[in-house]
Formats: structure tokens, C-alpha cells, sequence
């Protein structure tokens, strides 16, 4: 493959639909004031780590809820199109679900290039394997698991819900919240970011969903920004779309006046309908 500078983007028609960090600097201020938040919460609380797998960054970050026997679980998997991303920037989503008794663990995974997607996926399976291994110890309630994550993150938590038989979960126990996804990987293809990541035409179309794999959740909540860009919007309405077609439940909501790195404002405010409504999938009995 001929490599192209990082400034000439001549030839990628999707390059401002997904190279987002150049359509919205403000992103490194948001960034910074959720990892400020996440850092005082964490000052602030009892949590605890562990590693499930033996490369560094394969590392859970556990918060439970105050009052953890019997809570419902939530597992975040942060994004960064599969090539950057720390999932402590996102501790403070905590906060407020563990205030109304869910218990969260997030995880970190290695990054792309230097493994595929394909082994991040494996990886993050990996990681909800192991909580659910722990669940007497950790104490939370094995009948209602939801899988939550952004962007990259949406993607990886979708694919994992395929495997549910892999994850030591039952699929009627097992829920997804998908923030702003990229759920067919092949658009990025005609992005710089394939660079950044050594995406191939033929991990994209492995990777991709719904295609050939049947989701096995019990019910899919696929959010996304009001501001988001065109094609963002397109990849949950068409996400969505399959899962119906599917026969499988999902819900779509296109949150007003988010775009793709403001929409954990909503998540994280308790009296937001976002929150109110992840809560109410999380919770359900």
C-alpha cells in the first residue's frame, strides 16, 4: 500500500464524515474536563482494578454500586477508532449509576495498529468473560448485564453480544447501549484513519455488522448526536434497521443538540431523559 502524507486526504471522500477530531478541536478541552472528573470521582470513592489478560492495557476498572449486592451491571468500552482511548477519561460515567445502584466496569484493550480489531474484539469478550467469572465475588446480578460503549467502543459491544455462549452470559440477560457507533467499518476504508489503523478491505468486512451474525441481546438502545455528521447518523439508523428487520428489539434515539464528543453530558446528568432512559434499560428486571 502506498502510504499518503497525513495532510493530503485528497483522495478520501469520507474524511470529514469520519476524521472527527479535525472537524471538532473543542474535543481535547472536553476530553481533559472528563478526565479531570473522572480523576476527583475516583479520589473520592472506593474502586478497584484488575487485569484479565496479560498485556498492560488489558486492565478492568471496577465501581460499584453503593449498594452492590444484587446490583444490575454495566460494562463500558470506551472508543478512539480502535487506535487510542484511556477508559479512565470515562470514570466519572460512574457516578451517577452507581448513586442509583448499578455497578460499572470498563475496560481497556490493546490499541490498533499494533493488534487488529479483529483481537480487540477477542480481548474485550475476553474482559466481560471475566467479570461474569467474578460475579459471587463482585456481587452483581448475572440476569441483567448490559453492554455499553462509544463510537469504536459501540462497535466492539455489538460484536460481543454474537457471542454470548462466549461471554459466560445468557443472551436474555444481556443488553446493549450503543453511543454514536461505527457498525460497518467499511466507510472508514475511504478515510485516512485506515492508515492510522491498518484497516484492510477484508478485516472491514469481517469485522462489520449486522452482516452474517446474528445479534443476540435481548434488546439494543442505539444513541446518537443531533449534530452528529451524516454518515454517524446513517451507521445507527442502518444498524438499527437490521436489528428490526432482524426481528431483534432496538430502540434508536438521535439525542438533540449532541455531537459526537459532548454526548456523555447527557449519559452523565441524572435528570437528562438520555440518562433516565440508559437507566431504565439497565435496570429492567
Amino acid at each position: 500500500m502506498n502510504h499518503i502524507p497525513a495532510d493530503d486526504t485528497s483522495e478520501f471522500r469520507n474524511e470529514s464524515d469520519y476524521n472527527l477530531k479535525r472537524r471538532h478541536p473543542e474535543r481535547t478541552a472536553l476530553y481533559d474536563e472528563y478526565a479531570q472528573r473522572s480523576e476527583t470521582m475516583r479520589n473520592n470513592i472506593a474502586w478497584s482494578s484488575f487485569a484479565y489478560d496479560t498485556p498492560d492495557r488489558c486492565v478492568l476498572d471496577w465501581f460499584p454500586a453503593e449498594h452492590s449486592v444484587g446490583a444490575p451491571l454495566m460494562i463500558f468500552v470506551h472508543g478512539g477508532y480502535w487506535r487510542g482511548g484511556d477508559k479512565r477519561v470515562f470514570s466519572f460515567l460512574a457516578e451517577g449509576f452507581r448513586a442509583e445502584g448499578v455497578s460499572m466496569a470498563m475496560v481497556g484493550y490493546e490499541l490498533a495498529p499494533s493488534v487488529s480489531i479483529e483481537t480487540i474484539g477477542i480481548q474485550v469478550r475476553r474482559a466481560i468473560r471475566h467479570v461474569m467469572q467474578k460475579q459471587r465475588e463482585l456481587g452483581f446480578d448475572s440476569s441483567r448485564v448490559t453492554l455499553s460503549g462509544h463510537s469504536a467502543g459501540a462497535h466492539l459491544v455489538a460484536m460481543a453480544s454474537a457471542y454470548p455462549d462466549e461471554l459466560g452470559v445468557d443472551g436474555s440477560a444481556l443488553r446493549v447501549v450503543g453511543m454514536s457507533g461505527v457498525y460497518d467499518l467499511t466507510p472508514v476504508l475511504e478515510s485516512s484513519l485506515r492508515q492510522e489503523i491498518g484497516l484492510t478491505p477484508a478485516e472491514a468486512a469481517s469485522q462489520s455488522l449486522p452482516n452474517g451474525r446474528l445479534m443476540k441481546a435481548s434488546e439494543y438502545l442505539l444513541l446518537v448526536g443531533e449534530r452528529e455528521t451524516p454518515a454517524f447518523i446513517d451507521q445507527s439508523r442502518t444498524f438499527h434497521r437490521a436489528l428490526v428487520e432482524r426481528g431483534v428489539p432496538s430502540e434508536l434515539q438521535i439525542v438533540p443538540g449532541c455531537m459526537h464528543f459532548d454526548i456523555f453530558k447527557p449519559l452523565a446528568d441524572r435528570n437528562d431523559p438520555v440518562h433516565r432512559r440508559v437507566l431504565e434499560t439497565v435496570t429492567r428486571r
